[in-house]
């Protein structure tokens, strides 16, 4: 008879399930004896990022505007009113679809608008103070743009006097050769405006001319 090996033993098996059950060195983790128990991982809430951002009014699609809508929430509206007399009928709106989103359409802003202007309409009567109108404020900049021709108009004007036929597209390019990189084509519709502003200036600043010397000649006309 053979050998009778036990069947727990590795060298009892097959050569191929023994490299199954073989763990590679790589493989295998050595845990040391005073390591502790893993803690419990705290839940980290992620902060969302749209919090910071500005929020967006959410508007129902065209077409599905209820018009019990602006009723239900006009309480609402005009203890807004109440607090703030002067706010903007526009700012107003986006708060409410901000409060209530995809209940009112864009067009319904103007049903509020003409509400609101009731609600003032009221409110001077009884005696309430509504200051200026306000505006949203936003990130964009306002206001008017530098002027780009305020350093060097006196001297286009002399040019403009020298040459009155002049265009305003040879004025720009014969400056864009004096002063190059601070002009360019794109300001030609602005330059446009400016000498046709100034001819019509020239012309009146002619007729007055011309008046008063009719009028002086014809008084010493009349002395004589």
């Amino acid at each position: 008879m053979g050998e009778i090996r036990p069947t727990f033993s590795i060298d009892a098996k097959p050569r191929y399930l023994r490299g199954l059950e073989r763990i590679p060195e790589q493989a295998r983790i050595v845990i040391p004896a005073t390591a502790s128990p893993p803690a419990a991982l705290s839940t980290v809430t992620p902060v969302s990022t749209s919090s910071q951002e500005k929020l967006q009014p959410v508007y129902a699609e065209p077409g599905t505007a209820h018009v019990q809508a602006l009723r239900m929430v006009w309480p609402i509206v005009c203890r807004r009113l109440e607090g703030f007399p002067s706010i903007n009928a526009r700012q107003l709106f986006d708060e409410l679809c901000l409060q209530f989103p995809g209940r009112f359409t864009r067009w319904q802003y103007k049903t509020l608008l003409r509400r609101v202007n009731l609600w003032r309409q009221d409110a001077r009567a009884r005696g309430v103070i509504i200051g200026s109108r306000t505006y949203r404020l936003g990130t964009k900049p306002r206001g008017r743009r530098p002027d780009t021709f305020k350093d060097h108009w006196e001297e286009m004007t002399d040019c403009l006097e020298d040459r009155p036929d002049q265009t305003a597209l040879e004025l720009l390019v014969e400056f864009q050769a004096r002063y190059p990189g601070q002009y360019s084509l794109r300001q030609l519709s602005t330059l446009q405006r400016r000498v046709r502003a100034w001819r019509q200036q020239a012309v009146q600043r002619l007729l007055n001319e011309v008046t008063s010397n009719i009028l002086g000649e014809a008084a010493g006309n009349r002395i004589t």
